[in-house]
């Protein structure tokens, strides 16, 4: 647990957003000193912390656009298959996001981003796994190495591929296993997958919500309030903040928005004209699928991931970008569970149940950490992408000491909220 510390006076503090990302930033205001409450529409943990994939990937220095991925795009988007897909509907609002996720994905700015990246992940399953022993759970959180395969086998360049030099230069654990080594690590494997790289650090929780739900009781354990509402209005207020909810006024001295992908609408009125946009995610879960793993095993070239839980098999993934709040296009499920069928051929998947999440995204794939724009009292936290588990509880001790005016002992600027204004410049995190 981490002490209070000397630094601005503390207060009440108002967390929008009650899920995982959310519920770290209370728990961490908390531990210096803060009153807290958490307000969301929903439950903890019901948006996209009930349906990841709960991989701790504390070796994620990859962002979503590398150079050159404009190649493959046209393909892409044209198959309706393929794992990136756009909402066709929702393009007038997604093409000022591409064209930043396009000038994001150069060779000059990638290797920042995966600094930053390093920066806010690496700690990932330590932190967890503290958090989980402290809430009660231990038994949630797995230090369990992840294995990526590919159909093709000879795509696998361990060596010369850009992600893979990023991982190395960054202290991930590579093992590169053929054949039989392969069969002996996932015996269940289809053997259309020749070739696989193991790699480390890693980690997964086998219940995402739950142990999102046993933070949220610690939460109210240490004295913190759960507010059932619906947010529609910040307003700076003298020294605080009044926050507009669906069953009344609120004040706070500090808020946070840790809304996910719906924060956007909650800081554009506030001078924040943030480029977030959802990364929906779909997933599928198969209850006694009679198999069993033994890695976090991702499928590289179909950027889904497969995980053993408690509540049987997951397969979660795809890109599908839209809006926040369009509708699920369930075909995306049902290509998982064809992928699913060629992976683990033996597996049984007749018990299935399916989900979608709208996963908030920047174009970086770097969250948005800090205050807004001219408003001392206001912060984000928002835009972890596929990252909000892996990140929540280094970004809610990073928040924490933003609020109470300590060093959050990273450099900022990468995750500055307004770093796509003209004029910013993106800076290695640590410099």
């Amino acid at each position: 647990m981490e002490p209070a510390h000397a630094g601005r006076e503390r207060g009440h503090a108002i967390v929008v957003g009650a899920g995982i990302v959310g519920i770290c930033v209370g728990l961490a205001l908390q531990r210096r000193g803060w009153a807290a409450t958490l307000v969301d529409r929903l439950e903890p943990g019901m948006a996209c912390s009930f349906g990841n994939a709960g991989i701790l990937a504390a070796s994620a220095v990859v962002p979503v656009g590398l150079p050159g991925f404009e190649r493959q795009l046209p393909r892409m988007l044209l198959d309706p298959d393929s794992p990136l897909v756009l909402r066709w509907s929702s393009l007038p609002q997604l093409w000022p996001w591409l064209r930043l996720f396009r000038r994001a994905a150069t060779p000059q700015q990638v290797p920042l981003t995966a600094h930053a990246m390093k920066a806010l992940y690496g700690n990932s399953v330590q932190l967890h796994r503290a958090l989980a022993a402290e809430a009660g759970v231990p038994e949630l959180v797995r230090d369990t190495p992840g294995l990526y395969v590919q159909r093709d086998a000879g795509a696998i360049d361990v060596h010369g591929a850009l992600a893979w030099r990023l991982r190395r230069e960054h202290g991930a654990r590579i093992e590169v296993l053929e054949g039989a080594a392969l069969r002996a690590a996932e015996p269940a494997l289809s053997s259309a997958y020749t070739r696989g790289v193991r790699m480390g650090p890693m980690g997964y929780t086998t219940n995402p919500l739950r142990l999102t739900q046993a933070y949220a009781s610690l939460f109210a354990r240490d004295g913190g309030q759960i507010v059932r509402a619906d947010v529609s209005q910040l307003l700076p207020h003298g020294a605080g903040v009044a926050v507009h909810t669906s069953t009344g006024l609120l004040q706070a001295d500090t808020v946070v928005v840790a809304a996910g992908a719906w924060s956007r609408a909650l800081v554009e009125p506030l001078g924040l004209p943030l480029a977030l946009i959802a990364e929906r995610g779909y997933h599928m879960t198969y209850a006694d699928p009679g198999i069993n793993l033994h890695h976090v095993v991702s499928e590289m070239e179909l950027h889904f991931a497969v995980t053993q839980m408690e509540m049987g098999l997951r397969i979660a993934g795809t890109e599908e970008l839209g809006l926040a709040d369009d509708p699920p296009s369930w075909r995306r499920a049902a290509t998982l569970h064809k992928q699913l069928q060629r992976m683990f051929p033996d597996a049984r998947l007749d018990q299935a149940s399916r989900w979608m999440g709208p996963r908030p995204g920047m174009p970086d794939s770097l969250p948005a950490i800090g205050a807004l724009p001219a408003q001392r009292n206001i912060f984000i936290a928002a835009g972890h992408g596929h990252l909000g588990l892996t990140g929540a509880p280094h970004t809610g001790r990073i928040v924490a000491a933003l609020a109470s005016g300590d060093s959050p002992g990273v450099a900022m600027q990468p995750y500055a909220p307004d770093r796509f204004r003209s004029g910013h410049r993106q800076v290695p995190a640590g410099s």
